[in-house]
């Protein structure tokens, strides 16, 4: 997993799921000073990642649903054409 893709993915997941804790506990009002400081922290630590990581791409911006060529849709399976029916 020491692919930089990867390892800045795994930190969005856990942002989200940090800020989907906030929201629901501050919605309750059960969230503190401390953890909203530490909430900021780690979201201005996940917004320079991005900078970084942004810094790190081909300068050229891709046409929307264009995905780099050495990437592949997370949702989608080679398909085998020899399986398909012609029904």
């Amino acid at each position: 997993m020491s692919h930089p893709h990867t390892q800045l993915s795994v930190f969005l997941r856990r942002g989200e799921w940090m800020l989907s804790d906030a929201a629901f506990e501050i919605g309750g009002q059960r969230y503190t000073a401390t953890q909203c400081r530490d909430t900021a922290t780690v979201l201005d630590e996940l917004a320079a990642a991005l900078r970084q990581h942004a810094a790190a791409l081909p300068s050229g911006e891709l046409p929307t649903g264009e995905l780099p060529p050495d990437s592949t849709p997370a949702d989608s399976t080679p398909s085998d054409d020899a399986n398909e029916s012609d029904a």
